[in-house]
Order: structure tokens, then C-alpha cells, then sequence
């Protein structure tokens, strides 16, 4: 099994986006702010992205502009809720 630097990549981007995503709901249910919900919220679309992104090129041998254009449009809509979070809500 060759496991390129790609993958690694990915994996890592899976384990700690799972973990910011953890953390914002374990804040959101302590403290019901908004700002922790749509925090959580927009990490799960960028390691969601990614994750797909993963599934898709090396399992269902997508083309990798139609993945490259799934990962980015997931991810741009997930900075997007992160700036929301930070700068948009209130709580």
C-alpha cells in the first residue's frame, strides 16, 4: 500500500477538523452561543469537503477537477459560516 503525502494530508485534515468540530459543540452545548454552533457548523462542511473529497478521487476514481471543485465549494462555504461565527452572530 503507497500512501502519498496527499492522503496524509487529508487524514490530518479529518482528525483535527474532528476535533475543532468536537470542541465547538462541547462549547455550544455549555454555553448555547450561537457563535459555537455555526462554528462547529462550518468546520464540518471544510472536513466534510475534504473527507468527500478523499472518498470520492481514490474509491469512486473521480476526475480530479471534479473533486478539486466539490473540496473548494464545500470549504468556501465552510470559512464563509466560520466568518459568520466570528464576526456575524449574536448571541
Amino acid at each position: 500500500m503507497n500512501i502519498n503525502l496527499l492522503q496524509v494530508a487529508q487524514v490530518l485534515i479529518l482528525i483535527f477538523g474532528g476535533v475543532v468540530i468536537f470542541y465547538a459543540s462541547k462549547g455550544y452545548g455549555r454555553t448555547r452561543s450561537k457563535s459555537m454552533l455555526f462554528l462547529a457548523i462550518g468546520f464540518a462542511f471544510v472536513v466534510l469537503g475534504a473527507g468527500l473529497a478523499g472518498i470520492l478521487f481514490e474509491l469512486l476514481n473521480f476526475d480530479l477537477t471534479t473533486v478539486e471543485t466539490i473540496q473548494a465549494s464545500s470549504q468556501a462555504i465552510g470559512f464563509f459560516i466560520v466568518v459568520y461565527s466570528l464576526a456575524g452572530t449574536k448571541d
